[in-house]
């Protein structure tokens, strides 16, 4: 039981981070494949462990990873550098709030 718990609770960084690997593989220019690098080691480095007060910056890590990687498979190089540095202020917040609920 305690298992499942755990494994419902980090779901969502484990998946991130899944999707994130391969958005790495498919960017097209050396470039792109640097901002998606970054943003999955942010992602794999994040504390894994979700809870019910970060529910709302989860959902907005979701949205704004998926405008990221739209980005990224487009090949648009500035605007997916520009959605990355999003990406990893959110990534960095969500962090902070996970840190203040231990």
């Amino acid at each position: 039981a305690i298992d499942e718990k755990v494994k419902a609770k980090t779901y969502f960084i484990k998946s991130l981070t899944a999707d994130a690997e391969s958005l790495m593989a498919q960017a097209k220019t050396p470039k792109l494949r640097a901002q998606a690098k970054r943003v999955y080691e942010a992602v794999r480095y994040s504390d894994p462990m979700s809870n019910a007060a970060l529910v709302e910056a989860e959902e907005q890590l979701g949205r704004e990873f998926e405008h990221f990687a739209e980005l990224v498979r487009a090949g648009d190089d500035a605007a997916a550098e520009d959605a990355a540095a999003e990406l990893l202020v959110t990534i960095d917040r969500r962090n902070k709030k996970c840190k203040l609920l231990k």
